[in-house]
């Protein structure tokens, strides 16, 4: 069941799907990867994720993008080769089995294009773009679901510009006060299971709406299996007795 808009009608949630990318001879794919990827960096603004250069990064392992647009790992690579070969994105190494750094770019003009071989070109004024705010997109005729925005990537999930990333592929998002709550919890596992999550999460590509959440989910389940298995443990012991 849908609805119609009127005057009074909130947007749901969207990317930022700049009006250049409409006059590309990019893939659909890679034009959604980078509207993401761009949705992303704002979050990386708000952090202050900058390297000794000043230039914005972001992290977003593969898995993560594929399950973020239920697209396939290997489709995935070939949109990030792409969005490279353009001059929009650009891929740094981090080491053994960390994901890379993911650097923006824009085109050099504020309207701008593409050439047909996927360089940057600049676009005459008459045949550039209007000016105008973000939009969403829908697939295979079906309106954009909502996983867009209840993954990690989105800020409002994140409680805010506070969050920070941890674990070892630095994709567990945590504010201050989660961190310190969860350290005043569970002090002797609190890092043991981020670094659970963060291990999950990078080989399903599965994101959670509030991994703070998803953490004490994760130990209340473990700690209610450990007490079954301790009554377990003792009504058979008594029962060896008899």
């Amino acid at each position: 069941m849908s609805d119609y808009m009127t005057i009074q009608t909130t947007l749901p949630p969207y990317l930022p799907y700049p009006r250049f990318l409409l006059d590309t001879a990019l893939s659909q794919t890679a034009k959604v990867i980078y509207a993401v990827l761009l949705d992303r960096a704002t979050l990386s603004q708000a952090n202050g994720w900058v390297d000794h250069s000043g230039r914005l990064y972001l992290i977003f392992p593969i898995a993560g993008i594929a399950s973020t647009i239920g697209k396939s790992i290997s489709t995935v690579k070939d949109a990030l080769n792409e969005l490279e070969r353009a001059e929009l994105v650009e891929r740094k190494r981090r080491g053994l089995s960390m994901p890379n750094r993911i650097y923006m770019k824009l085109p050099s003009g504020q309207k701008s294009g593409f050439q047909q071989a996927g360089k940057l070109s600049v676009q005459e004024p008459e045949n550039a773009p209007l000016e105008g705010g973000g939009t969403g997109f829908q697939t295979a005729g079906k309106a954009a679901t909502n996983n867009l925005s209840k993954n990690h990537l989105n800020k409002s999930n994140l409680k805010g510009a506070s969050a920070r990333p941890y674990g070892r592929y630095q994709n567990v998002f945590l504010s201050d006060a989660e961190l310190a709550e969860l350290q005043a919890d569970f002090p002797a596992v609190w890092q043991e299971y981020i670094e659970k999550l963060s291990a999950y999460m990078e080989s399903t590509g599965k994101a959670y709406r509030s991994h703070a959440v998803t953490i004490r989910r994760w130990v209340s389940k473990d700690e209610r299996k450990a007490t079954a298995a301790r009554k377990r443990d003792y009504t058979a012991s008594e029962e060896d007795t008899v």
